[in-house]
């Protein structure tokens, strides 16, 4: 028997969702990085669904790196050389081109990101309230991203929009690497039971359906900004609804952290899906209200983060030990990556609304497997 894990301490804690905010920090910068590289000619247009699918699926191979090498490895040399990594891989994409070599590039940093944010993910598995500690790394990612994506725009490195990203990414490796002289020198994740180990039927079908939450949220986002253009909305509105929407992203994650422990984590997700697909519905509804879609995009975006933590929730309902949780982050970013190219053949075949649909049912059956699993734990 091994002895139990004792819980991390908020030193700990605070210093791992600062590593795993700068891992993710690539989510925000994202756009503006994409787009940057498609307007100065570095990719073409047709390109960036490739390049979004290759860097999110990487950090998902990463972070179940990530959580075997904290086994085995002491967690500041994990994460220091991740860190040093990070950065050196995004200084080595400044003035290049060329989508083979950004490929690997990003692949490469999408790996080391991947085992930074499993640092995070298991201080955050080894806390007592762990819905709240969950809560609290969405609004910690999410502020960073908002304010360097605000910032970038104004920025430019050598008269370059995408250089001023990388090194903006870069810089972000560098603290990551600089924190970990405030880790412990082991921060290991729970032990694999050799008997039922983390994935039973019950912990894949809640992992499942948090992929599915993602997928749906990401594939209408996605598309967010062509289904307004579609509609003759301004660019302006655009970063309106974003703004207004990642406000209340940050309320919504919020109030998870303070009053999350007091519902129903199943039936909570069960309703949160089905209020996700009423509100893709009212997208369509009311795509001629300008008053109607910033309404709505604020709903979606309190939606969005104020389930995510319900998943860690009834993940530790299903596996008390906490190894099922390990993976959460890994199947969230399977579906954000996965379902919008699946949305996007939709939209290929039949017009930019097909993605709400897709969405749609993507919510509804999600809210029927939640509500329907029961909390067996195998």
């Amino acid at each position: 028997m091994t002895a139990p894990l004792l819980p991390v301490d908020g030193r700990t804690l605070t210093t791992s969702i600062l590593i795993g905010s700068c891992a993710l920090l690539v989510l925000g910068v994202q756009p503006v990085l994409l787009g940057a590289l498609v307007q100065e000619g570095r990719i073409a247009d047709s390109q960036v669904g490739n390049l979004v699918t290759i860097e999110m699926l990487a950090i998902v191979l990463g972070s179940l790196l990530g959580i075997g090498m904290l086994r085995r490895i002491g967690a500041r040399i994990v994460i220091g050389v991740a860190g040093v990594t990070l950065a050196a891989a995004n200084f080595a994409m400044l003035g290049q081109s060329g989508m083979l070599f950004l490929s690997l590039m990003r692949a490469a940093t999408g790996l080391t990101e991947g085992i930074l944010v499993a640092a995070a993910l298991v201080a955050i598995s080894r806390v007592a309230r762990v819905e709240r500690a969950s809560a609290i790394f969405l609004v910690a990612q999410t502020l960073l991203q908002a304010a360097v994506a605000g910032a970038l725009p104004l920025l430019s490195v050598a008269q370059s929009r995408t250089d001023a990203a990388l090194a903006t990414l870069a810089a972000a490796g560098v603290v990551a690497a600089v924190s970990v002289v405030a880790l412990p020198s082991q921060l290991r994740p729970a032990e694999p039971d050799g008997e039922r180990g983390a994935l039973t039927p019950a912990s894949l079908t809640a992992l499942l359906c948090a992929g599915l939450f993602l997928g749906a949220i990401v594939s209408v986002w996605s598309y967010f900004g062509l289904w307004l253009i579609q509609y003759g909305y301004p660019p302006a509105f655009e970063g309106t609804a974003v703004a207004l929407c990642l406000v209340s992203q940050v309320v919504g994650a919020l109030a998870a952290a303070r009053f999350g422990e007091r519902l129903p984590n199943r039936k909570t997700i069960a309703g949160c899906a089905l209020t996700g697909a009423l509100l893709v519905a009212l997208f369509f509804l009311f795509r001629g209200s300008a008053a109607a879609i910033i309404t709505i995009s604020m709903a979606f975006g309190f939606v969005w983060l104020f389930t995510l933590p319900f998943f860690a929730g009834w993940l530790i309902e299903i596996d008390p030990a906490r190894r099922a949780i390990l993976y959460l982050t890994a199947f969230q970013l399977g579906g954000a990556a996965l379902l919008p190219s699946l949305a996007g053949l939709a939209v290929g075949r039949f017009s930019i609304n097909a993605m709400l649909v897709f969405s749609g049912v993507i919510f509804a059956a999600l809210a029927a497997i939640a509500w329907n699993a029961g909390g067996r734990k195998a």
